[in-house]
């Protein structure tokens, strides 16, 4: 091999690199800028106080919509981590998760609470609601008597 087309080889592999770096950017710009064209959602719960979306994740819990009740009680947990009503929505998602059917998610929030309040005059009423979900979860061999 001659001198030039090692010079040419190595050249050809410089141009083939800055190519693909050149391609690898334009594609994380472009995917990047892609995000932008995604409409903006909404979040109607914006500006509401802990009173409000208490009242609404209450109102759905009574209406029998546990789904949009859990997301209010999220909200509001998030927003209002140490509020008045965080404690209180934290035992009423547990038991919206239930009522859902969500028997993990209803006892992994019915556990954080106690772990978080071990001492709340609701803890009782937390620890009968884990046995609410527990019961019935697996009835063995003998579960078709209950049906």
């Amino acid at each position: 091999m001659s001198v030039t087309s090692v010079k040419q080889a190595r050249f050809g592999v410089r141009i083939r690199a800055q190519i693909g770096a050149v391609l690898a950017v334009g594609f994380a710009c472009l995917t990047i800028s892609a995000c932008g064209i995604l409409p903006e959602q909404q979040d109607e719960t914006a500006g509401w106080s802990a009173n409000k979306l208490y009242s609404e994740a209450k109102e759905s819990l009574d209406g029998g919509d546990y789904a949009k009740a859990v997301k209010y009680y999220e909200k509001l947990e998030a927003r209002y981590p140490y509020g008045r009503f965080a404690q209180q929505a934290m035992i009423e998602m547990a038991y919206s998760y239930w009522k859902s059917a969500d028997r993990v998610q209803a006892i992994a929030t019915a556990d954080r609470f106690l772990k978080a309040y071990p001492n709340h005059p609701s803890a009782d009423y937390v620890h009968y609601l884990k046995g609410l979900v527990n019961f019935g979860e697996d009835d063995g061999l003998l579960g078709f008597i209950n049906q």
